[in-house]
């Protein structure tokens, strides 16, 4: 399968829209919040965002970034609507930990990661390897095994005695060689049943 960065994935559903004849209003409106997402460089999980407010099925009404605490989207799993989240690249994972039933609740992960360059001893450069994985669909309860099995988890610098909540290390080579085989693609539209979750071999 053909990869694809987020930030390509973002513009072709702007392109998307922007091609339709009559794009609706609720189209339009994650258009702009896509766009101002973006129009941020502080803010580092602007990406993400405008991903969870273009990646959506063609009913949703949704648009723009849910906020903190709140369903990020939804997805079709044994004829039903059912709640999944959003994670692309790093943040936080902490939360995830606490959930009762984790093999029964869903996340949805991409990546992008450009490994950054460095100078070998011998003068050679090393690194600017480009690790994308394209959006996948897997239980919180396989995902968090991924995270762990590969220590691919940080506490953030700004991380104090009493804030010390997991986020994704996107810099992992070991996650990123498991989730790039990890078989379910995502798509808000694709109808999915508990069985195609079952008996998931990770490593």
């Amino acid at each position: 399968m053909e990869t694809i960065t987020i930030y390509d994935l973002i513009q072709y559903h702007i392109n998307e829209i922007l091609a339709k004849p009559k794009p609706s209003k609720t189209e339009m409106a994650r258009v702009a919040k896509a766009q101002s997402y973006l129009a941020n460089p502080k803010d580092d999980g602007r990406f993400g965002k405008a991903l969870e407010a273009l990646f959506v099925s063609k009913t949703s009404r949704k648009k723009a970034c849910a906020a903190q605490g709140k369903i990020d989207n939804y997805f079709w799993l044994d004829g039903k609507r059912y709640p999944i989240e959003y994670k692309t690249n790093g943040g936080r994972i902490g939360h995830l930990y606490t959930y009762r039933k984790p093999e029964k609740q869903y996340i949805m992960y991409a990546l992008t990661y450009t490994v950054p360059e460095r100078k070998r001893k011998d003068g050679s450069i090393a690194g600017g390897e480009l690790r994308v994985v394209n959006p996948i669909v897997m239980t919180v309860k396989d995902f968090l095994e991924v995270i762990e099995k590969c220590h691919a988890y940080k506490f953030p610098e700004h991380s104090g005695k009493g804030d010390r909540e997991k986020g994704i290390a996107v810099s992992s080579k070991k996650m990123y060689d498991v989730l790039k085989e990890y078989c379910i693609p995502f798509h808000p539209d694709t109808h999915y049943t508990s069985e195609d979750f079952e008996d998931i071999e990770l490593f």
